[in-house]
This record gives structure tokens, C-alpha cells and sequence, in this order.
């Protein structure tokens, strides 16, 4: 009886209309089917053991064992003759199922939490061979340049002395190991930097360090001091509406007119100059503007960098969550493949959710900087046409 109105409880607050029974009530056979179609209780358990087998099924990582104990459940189920032994044995289904699917997600995540562990333990003996790898030729790099000396030392000496230049060929000199296996590995590390572009050298080394965290660090405070004298009115991020939006949409039109190019199947380079098109039309318009609003050397030096950090930052976080939605993730181990498909999804979802989230947040903030909170003509943003009107 406790297990009775503890399910009755439940179903007063989870169902307010009777529920369809899991089968063909016209096809019913037995006692135990044709009581579950007359009687309104145990017709709703019914239906709830049915979504909770669902659940049950899809969270099982062995769902043939599970079909088979539904089986064998079916069985003891048809075997009752009173309608006692029908709602203890539909209760105690569901109980049972319910934390069945309690389980198999618990040894999921436990499952998943194990593989990150392990990705991680993975990561750090790569790290660590890649630092013993550096330092063995490093050791080896060494090694030649100590060798090299002694020979040149030698010869000095050989010369020195009047030595005939047999009595020096004769001596015992060092053959280094054959270390590379190829004439691009013999040569230095540095050299093969040296070849590389210098801006991406430059990119690289910005990138490689801490430079890029204390740029960033940097940029953000400077963002808040601008920020601030714009809430005491000293300085003015954006006009309006309309200056807001010509820059932070010029990079989005650069972009989308490189997909566009990309879609054509146009060479890269055409679809590089399209998107830093874009990049430098919002940078010349965001000074152009500030030069506009602004007076004072302080106030239009923040104004830039607080836009251009804004900018910045919003369209390189929009941009790799929108790339990581088409990498995916790989299948993890010990997961199956419906398995990660669902994970993939739910990934997906939320990534779209994040960037919706960011997209509108970051169009609140901008329309909360702006001056005016109106549109503008666009010829008056631009100052197209400057000729006052007549009275």
C-alpha cells in the first residue's frame, strides 16, 4: 500500500488527464492486461513504466540484457490474479527501472570521467617526452660544438708546432652520429626559424608567451577607464545606434562575403582580402568616429582601444565557438556510437545557446554605451551631406 499511494502522489502531480495504457487495450488478453485497461490506477502506471523502460533503454549500455529482464518481467506480471499483486509488481517495475537508468548514467559519467583522466595523463607524458626529446638534442647539439672546437684547437696547435699537414690529417678525428635523417633536420633549429616569414614570427612569439595575456589584461582596463568616462560624459564610445552598428557589422559583412567567395569556389586569396577588408573598415570607420565624437588626446586614445578590445575579443570567442561546431568531438573511449552522436548534439546545442547568449549580451552592452539610444541616417553618421537645412 505504501508503494500504491507514493505512486499516487506522484501521478497527482505529474498528470492531471488518465493516460494511455503501453498496449492495444482492444487486444488485450489475460487478467493482468484486461485489468490494466479497466482499472484508471493502474492504466496510468502503466503508461509511466513504459516512458521509464524508454529511458532505461536508451541510457543501458547493454540494452539486450534489459529487453530480456522486460522479458522475464512480463512473465511474473502476467502470472498475478488480483489486482494487489498487479500494482506491487508495476510499482516495484518501476522503481526498479528508474534506478537502472540512475546507474547506467552514473557508470557514463564515471565512464567519461575516467577517459578525461586519462586524455590528460596522456597529454602530460607527451609534454614530457617532447622536453626530453628537446634536451636530448640539445645535449647532442653540445656535444658536435664541443667536438668542433677540439678540432679546430687541434689544428691551431698543428700549425703552431710547423706540423706537417700529414701529421695533423693523421690524428684521430670525431665523426658525429648520423643524428637526422634529413638535410632539413641537420640543421639548426634556429636557422629553420630564421627562414619562417617574420610575421609569423612575430605571431608565433606574441602568441608562444604571456605577451598576448598581459595585452589582453591591458586592453581590458583600459576598456573600463574609457568606459567609466563615458558614463561621466568626458568621452563617447558610440554616438548612436547607427555608429554602433556600422562598427561591429563591417568585420560580420567581411566575413560573411569570404564564406560567400569560399562558396564560389574563388581563390583563398580573394577570400583573405574580403575578410580584412572588412577588419579595416570597421578599424578606419570605429577612428573616424572617435575622431568625430571625441576632444583630447586621452579620450580618443581609450575610445580606440576600448573598441577595438571589445570587437576583438567578442569576434575571436564567436568565432572558435562557431568552428568548434563543425569539428565535433571524437568518439570517446568505451562509448558507443549512439552514444556520442547524442553527446555531440547536446554539445552542439549548448555551443548554439552560448553564442546566442554572447551575441545578445554583446548587442545589449553596445546599445547601452551609445550616446543617443536612436537611429540615425546614414548620411548623417557619415557626414555625406553636411549642408545645414533651411528654416
Amino acid at each position: 500500500m505504501m508503494i500504491r499511494n507514493a505512486l499516487a502522489l506522484t501521478l497527482a502531480l505529474v498528470a492531471s488527464n488518465s493516460m494511455a495504457a503501453s498496449f492495444d487495450c482492444s487486444k488485450a488478453s489475460g487478467f493482468a492486461e484486461t485489468s490494466i485497461c479497466k482499472d484508471g490506477y493502474l492504466n496510468t502506471v502503466d503508461s509511466i513504466l513504459a516512458d521509464s523502460y524508454r529511458k532505461a533503454l536508451a541510457d543501458a549500455a547493454h540494452p539486450d540484457e534489459l529487453r530480456q529482464s522486460q522479458r522475464e518481467w512480463l512473465t511474473v506480471r502476467n502470472q498475478c490474479t488480483t489486482q494487489e499483486c498487479l500494482d506491487k509488481t508495476l510499482g516495484a517495475r518501476v522503481t526498479f527501472l528508474n534506478n537502472y537508468s540512475s546507474a547506467e548514467k552514473s557508470k557514463a559519467y564515471a565512464a567519461e570521467e575516467k577517459l578525461r583522466q586519462e586524455e590528460y595523463k596522456a597529454q602530460r607524458q607527451a609534454e614530457e617526452l617532447a622536453n626530453a626529446h628537446r634536451a636530448e638534442e640539445y645535449r647532442i647539439a653540445q656535444e658536435q660544438a664541443r667536438h668542433l672546437r677540439e678540432q679546430s684547437s687541434q689544428k691551431k696547435q698543428a700549425q703552431a708546432s710547423q706540423t706537417p699537414p700529414q701529421a695533423a690529417q693523421t690524428s684521430p678525428s670525431y665523426q658525429p652520429p648520423n643524428y637526422a635523417t634529413s638535410p632539413q633536420q641537420m640543421r639548426p633549429a634556429a636557422q629553420q626559424v630564421a627562414e619562417k616569414p617574420a610575421v609569423q614570427r612575430l605571431v608565433q612569439a606574441f602568441f608562444a608567451g604571456p605577451a598576448w595575456k598581459y595585452t589582453l589584461l591591458i586592453g581590458a582596463l583600459l576598456t573600463c577607464w574609457a568606459i567609466w568616462r563615458h558614463h561621466t560624459e568626458a568621452a563617447t564610445i558610440y554616438n548612436d545606434y547607427t555608429d554602433g552598428a556600422i562598427t561591429n557589422a563591417l568585420p560580420a559583412i567581411g566575413a560573411a562575403v569570404a564564406l560567400v567567395l569560399r562558396w564560389l569556389e574563388l581563390p583563398g586569396l580573394a577570400q583573405g582580402i574580403a575578410l580584412m577588408t572588412g577588419i579595416l573598415l570597421a578599424i578606419a570607420y570605429a577612428v573616424y568616429a572617435t575622431f568625430r565624437a571625441n576632444q583630447g588626446a586621452l579620450s580618443i586614445t581609450l575610445v580606440i582601444i576600448a573598441k577595438l578590445t571589445l570587437i576583438s575579443v567578442f569576434y575571436v570567442v564567436i568565432g572558435m565557438l562557431i568552428a568548434s561546431l563543425f569539428s565535433g568531438s571524437a568518439r570517446r573511449k568505451g562509448e558507443s556510437q549512439a552514444r556520442a552522436e547524442a553527446r555531440n548534439r547536446r554539445e552542439s546545442k549548448q555551443k548554439m545557446a552560448l553564442i546566442t547568449g554572447l551575441a545578445v549580451a554583446y548587442t545589449a552592452f553596445t546599445a547601452w554605451v551609445c550616446r543617443r539610444p536612436e537611429f540615425t541616417s546614414l548620411s548623417e553618421c557619415l557626414e555625406f551631406d553636411t549642408t545645414p537645412e533651411l528654416a
